[in-house]
């Protein structure tokens, strides 16, 4: 799946591989319908279904003109219908993703402290729209059983180790997934049937809101934004999934079972992560990997 581009070199969280509701390509169509008193445009919220009203324009891809759309009840940003969307994922890696590789290596730290800490004796995780695989190499040489899948994207770094079809896992990672989701609900259905912990990242809208020109991560210019949450919009999604919600800064853990959220806001603060991780080492699957893949 192609990677997102953005406007920030290295933003405040990782991705290894990107996604739209392009997992399945299928663009769910927007009622878009006029209100005569207001001369506004106004939608439905694809989070909770309530009335969503026009916030603004902004030129996509730099030649399409595009509405948003914000909930009045949650706070969820939407595009309208993402029309666009071939253009936007015409490459793998967008030229402006000169993070990629920085943003890898905070995720592994701060994915391996999570892991360590909640679930000590996990045996198998997959990284959902996992770009060319470094993430799962890099949890791999963590010690952590870790497939990859993506199927827009070429495994380069983790092949030998995809996702076998069908397959469910105990725990899952989507980084920068989320605000590619045409239809939330649908994409994180997806998730949820691989696995019943899923661990992601996704900025969420600041407060005071701000407009599309104000905020970096709109990102109209690379067209593969459409999606931006509020808490109170994830909150929503986690109950309606029947998942505990835990959500600091960009990363946001939709859990089976509860979870001490102080422990959760240490555990993701990058410093403790590194620390957590250099007192608790798992042995490496380096060598048995290399194993398999001599035959």
């Amino acid at each position: 799946m192609p990677h997102r581009s953005r406007s920030s070199p290295i933003p405040p969280h990782n991705t290894s591989g990107l996604c739209g509701e392009r997992i399945s390509r299928v663009l769910i169509a927007m009622t878009i319908t006029t209100s005569k008193d207001a001369g506004l445009l106004s939608t439905t919220c694809k989070v909770c279904q309530t009335g969503s009203a026009y916030f603004g324009e902004a030129e996509v891809l730099k030649k399409h003109r595009v509405r948003y759309f914000r909930c009045g009840r949650c706070g969820f940003i939407q595009t309208e219908q993402p029309y666009w969307l071939d253009e936007a994922y015409s490459s793998a890696i967008g030229a402006q993703d000169v993070g990629v590789i920085q943003r890898n290596l905070i995720n592994c730290e701060i994915t391996s402290a999570v892991l360590k800490c909640f679930f000590p004796r996990v045996s198998t995780a997959v990284d959902f729209a996992g770009g060319h695989g470094m993430l799962v190499r890099l949890m791999r040489d963590r010690g952590f059983n870790f497939f990859w899948t993506d199927p827009y994207a070429a495994n380069e770094y983790a092949r030998g180790f995809e996702s076998p079809e069908g397959a469910t896992f105990e725990f899952l990672t989507a980084f920068e997934v989320l605000e590619h989701f045409v239809n939330p609900v649908e994409g994180l259905a997806g998730l949820m049937k691989l696995s019943r912990n899923v661990f992601v990242s996704t900025c969420l809208i600041p407060q005071p809101v701000p407009r599309l020109p104000d905020w970096w991560y709109y990102m109209p210019a690379g067209g593969q934004h459409v999606s931006f949450y509020t808490e109170q919009s994830l909150q929503l999604l986690a109950k309606r999934f029947g998942r505990y919600l835990l959500s600091a800064g960009s990363y946001h853990f939709l859990a089976e079972k509860p979870v001490n959220p102080l422990a959760y806001r240490m555990v993701i603060h990058p410093r403790i992560a590194r620390i957590l991780n250099l007192v608790h080492r798992r042995r490496s699957l380096i060598g048995s990997d290399f194993e398999k893949m001599l035959g």
